[in-house]
């Protein structure tokens, strides 16, 4: 039963295609200009450092609209542990039946960047004494 309920899962996560944008940047070809784009790509796939200089870019505007709040998210992400184990929730695949948890891997771990944690700092500080400019 264990192994019906994992199947079920792999069709469900199988069927929700590519992603055809991140943080508003569209990954379809001719989108968006290529270094951009080429940039969106690497950060969608969990690249930290990829994710790092799209925020700079959205905090200040180069080749993507000025964005604190992309910016902010974008640190975060760059800036948080990623990878290891995660325990997920099978319900039951039969009516009476018990529910299980299952170990599944999201790869090796990879350490948040101290650039990225530096930089969500000093922007959040700058947004307080600033407040958020409005979008270009």
């Amino acid at each position: 039963m264990k192994h019906a309920a994992l199947a079920a899962a792999l069709l469900l996560l199988a069927g929700c295609g590519p992603a055809t944008s991140y943080q508003g940047i569209s990954l379809r070809s001719g989108g968006a200009a290529p270094e951009v784009q080429a940039l969106a790509t690497r950060a969608a796939s969990g690249d930290k450092y990829a994710q790092l200089e799209l925020g700079i870019r959205f905090e200040e505007g180069r080749g993507v609209p000025l964005d604190w709040e992309r910016a902010e998210r974008l640190y975060r992400t760059a800036a948080a542990q990623s990878g290891g184990t995660m325990m997920v929730y099978v319900p039951p695949t039969r009516r009476g039946g018990s529910g299980s948890v299952m170990p599944i891997s999201s790869g090796p771990v990879v350490p948040g960047l101290p650039e990225a944690r530096a930089r969500l700092e000093a922007l959040r500080k700058r947004r307080q004494s600033e407040g958020t400019p409005r979008r270009i």
